[in-house]
């Protein structure tokens, strides 16, 4: 039976992609509503704390306190770490796809955080009005089907939301309190870290965590935004992380690996 899949998604949009799904059992792979979000508008957090008491119960509910494999994408990661540190006999294996693992990665909650609600609104109207020019700035490479993505995680919570989690997130990763806690899950919790190759270096990950990772992956073509533009590319990975934490067994951690690059979207799990 394979082991429960849970993404965890960024401050923005949500991670609930079909192709995430390939190669995975569906009923034992899932993209949690968080507070703030989608159904979930209405519900707003206080912070990041409430995010991960609301991943508990929504993980207790789907799988008990069965082991998870954690995949947090930018923001996500920082929700991950937290429920890490909270229940490590509950996480199987972390995988950060570029995830706010240091300081240096909160780059857009750092320039959200000290805006007002109001300019935060303003600033969100900006982008869902024109998502092809919020996707040049973040490098994107559209085509329809990734503009019609783009479009959805931006009208899929209120400015509100944005507002808290990027203030949230951005008092959370600064602390050093957090920094150790990254270190202490590293330590003890199978972490892979993936990238997009755009990105002149994983995200979250100077040298001092890079060593602690038990293995990297790189996905050509895409950047930050890796799990948007390629989900299919970050399903794959997730497989062989899968396959690779089964063999090694459940008190095992797995061999380090180098960097790796999926080739393409719908690859298999064939690695270069």
């Amino acid at each position: 039976m394979q082991i429960p899949v849970v993404y965890v998604q960024g401050f923005i949009g949500h991670l609930d992609f079909a192709e995430l799904r390939e190669g995975l059992d569906p009923s034992r792979t899932l993209s949690p509503t968080l507070l703030g979000y989608g159904a979930l508008a209405g519900t707003l957090p206080t912070g990041l704390g409430d995010q991960v008491a609301h991943l508990d119960r929504t993980l207790k509910a789907h799988f008990g306190d069965e082991p998870v494999v954690l995949v947090g994408h930018s923001g996500g990661a920082a929700i991950c770490v937290e429920f890490a540190t909270q229940f490590p006999e509950r996480v199987a294996a972390f995988v950060s796809a570029e995830g706010n693992l240091a300081p240096s990665d909160a780059f857009l909650s750092s320039r959200l955080a000290p805006m007002t609600r109001t300019q935060v609104e303003q600033w969100l109207a900006t982008a869902q009005a024109d998502p092809a020019a919020f996707s040049a700035r973040k490098r994107l490479d559209l085509d329809d089907a990734l503009l019609d993505r783009l479009r959805d995680w931006l009208h899929h919570q209120p400015a509100a939301t944005i507002h808290i989690m990027a203030r949230s997130l951005l008092m959370e990763t600064v602390s050093p309190r957090y920094a150790s806690r990254v270190v202490q899950v590293m330590t003890h919790i199978p972490t892979y870290l993936v990238r997009g190759a755009r990105s002149e270096v994983a995200l979250g990950a100077p040298p001092r965590l890079r060593t602690l990772a038990a293995g990297t992956f790189a996905i050509p073509d895409t950047g930050h935004l890796m799990i948007l533009e390629q989900p299919g590319a970050v399903a794959a990975i997730v497989r062989t992380i899968l396959e690779s934490i089964t063999a090694a067994g459940d008190n095992s951690r797995p061999p380090r690996w180098t960097e790796q690059s999926i080739e393409r979207a719908d690859s298999s799990d064939e690695l270069s």
